[in-house]
């Protein structure tokens, strides 16, 4: 039957200015409740995340590191670009997801049982222990059920039913910290170690099931032609996905093999650790900015770029001030998670939490040429990004070593990952039509790097304060940030207004479905 969105229906300017603000407020809402979730995890996870380097210390850090960011690079394969596709159709047309995900999941079992055999494999051939094996196992088996329920989110987050996420999200992680602190108080080995984490999302499916049967009406069937059409459709998405998990895992992964200290591959992993709060707001902008976006985006594109150049702003506003305060603060932050045995880190989060403002123009830009049916020229750029990141560490891990001593590795490694961000972000501002910032956009985030860089330079005037330097910096970034017009009054009253406009989320123009 075919799919092919209906024509939109002609409306009055008032009732699209509804609409819009119907839909800016059930996102604000919903990036409340998901925020909230994330908060409380992420609470969870610092504790956790702190404990883990200071407990096992430097060599099994980078051991139980490596078998994790091992099992993900492998498993990332099980993503098939299905959620993102499903996040984009289901949006519009619900039904849609009962054609899909039955099918999808009996795939990835099927795949899940040939990548066990490939990882063991591998880990045997380089001469790996038997105790990171059966750690990489059950990393792997944790994996398996991330796909799972990440797709069972897409459905929920899709069709604004974000509530049966949230609860999921509070009670994995939980159980994932409780386990994983009991753990290292009995010094547990490492593949107990991993336990809660596939604990966790056994308890996260137990949860995700019932309520995407109820709450979003899915059914699980096999239904072969549609797999097929949505699998193909897919493709871009599948190899970008792919590509993006074989990039989150590379540093550890390449790091491991070309390292002449262990002790610098627990150092960045730690540093990934700490600067990784910073993608805090990361999930927000697929569970909630996407689906705003794919429907702007179907009403027209100039609407999607106009919800596209607001997001971007909100978003760098929101994650520069804690990125630069965390790059000034890494010799603080690093001493007081895990001790004077890391300190040699600090040089690798101070460059490494630079990145992040970069990573989320990058998603941004990214969500919005997917839903502009660009999706392949996301794609391209991802699997370009890998083959960059992993020249650039074997150039600058050895010139990290040579020119820095202790730490120069680690920030090697650092110094790799933020050079590769920068050429996608590069590469993504060419894959438009035109540029796809308005003079807003380009004013608010020039100033943005202008304070950062005021701060940064403050700090090291500041530096034989200690951390009491830290709130100077922040005060100072406020400072300016509302002096220069980045922070405006009148855009956080706006945002208000959306917060308390009540409304239905209309489902996009009646598509047939199949």
């Amino acid at each position: 039957m075919d799919d092919t969105p209906a024509a939109p229906r002609p409306a009055d300017d008032a009732s699209i200015d509804s609409v819009r603000a119907s839909e800016m407020g059930t996102a604000l809402r919903n990036g409340i409740k998901m925020g909230g979730s994330l908060i409380v995890t992420w609470t969870v996870a610092i504790i956790v995340k702190l404990h883990v380097p200071a407990i096992l210390g430097p060599v099994l850090q980078g051991h139980f590191g490596f078998a994790e960011s091992f099992a993900s690079m492998f498993f990332a394969v099980l993503g098939l670009g299905i959620d993102t596709h499903l996040m984009k159709e289901v949006s519009v047309r619900p039904k849609y997801a009962s054609n899909v995900v039955g099918g999808v999941m009996a795939l990835r079992t099927l795949m899940s049982l040939a990548l066990f055999v490939a990882m063991a494999l591998v880990l045997r051939l380089t001469g790996r222990s038997w105790e990171i094996l059966l750690t990489v196992m059950v990393f792997g088996a944790a994996n398996y059920l991330m796909a799972f329920n990440a797709t069972l989110g897409a459905v929920l987050q899709a069709v604004s039913r974000v509530e049966p996420a949230v609860i999921a999200n509070i009670v994995t992680k939980g159980v994932w910290g409780i386990g994983l602190l009991v753990g290292l108080h009995y010094h547990a080995s490492l593949a107990v170690l991993a336990l809660p984490a596939l604990i966790g999302e056994a308890l996260r499916a137990a949860i995700m099931v019932p309520s995407t049967t109820s709450g979003a009406g899915l059914r699980y069937r096999i239904d072969v032609p549609h797999v097929k059409e949505a699998l193909v459709a897919s493709v871009p998405y599948f190899v970008n996905a792919l590509a993006l998990g074989v990039l989150s895992s590379l540093g550890m992964t390449v790091l491991e093999y070309i390292k002449k200290d262990e002790r610098e591959l627990g150092w960045f992993g730690a540093v990934q650790n700490v600067a990784s709060l910073c993608m805090l707001l990361s999930p927000l902008l697929f569970w909630v900015v996407m689906p705003l976006l794919s429907r702007a985006n179907a009403r027209s594109e100039e609407e999607g770029l106009a919800v596209f150049r607001r997001c971007l702003e909100g978003l760098v506003v929101v994650i520069v001030p804690a990125t630069v305060l965390l790059s000034a603060g890494s010799d603080v932050f690093i001493r007081l998670a895990f001790g004077p045995k890391f300190a040699p880190a600090q040089t690798g989060l101070s460059i490494l939490s630079l990145v992040f403002a970069m990573t989320y123009m990058n998603t941004m830009l990214a969500l919005t040429l997917i839903v502009r049916g660009r999706g392949w020229a996301v794609t391209v750029i991802s699997v370009s990004a890998v083959f960059i990141t992993a020249t650039l560490m074997l150039v600058l891990v050895p010139l990290g070593r040579h020119f820095i001593g202790e730490g120069g590795e680690c920030a090697g490694a650092a110094m790799s990952v933020i050079g590769s961000e920068a050429c996608v972000l590069t590469a993504m501002l060419t894959r438009f039509e035109s540029f796809p910032l308005d003079a807003r956009n380009v004013r608010v985030f020039s100033t943005a790097v202008a304070i950062a860089a005021a701060v940064l330079v403050l700090d090291r005037r500041l530096h034989p304060l200690g951390p009491s330097r830290l709130v100077i910096d922040a005060v100072f970034y406020v400072t300016l940030a509302f002096a220069l017009r980045v922070v405006r009054i009148s855009d956080i009253q706006h945002v208000f207004r959306l917060l308390r406009h009540r409304g239905e989320v209309p489902v996009a123009p009646a598509h047939a479905e199949g």
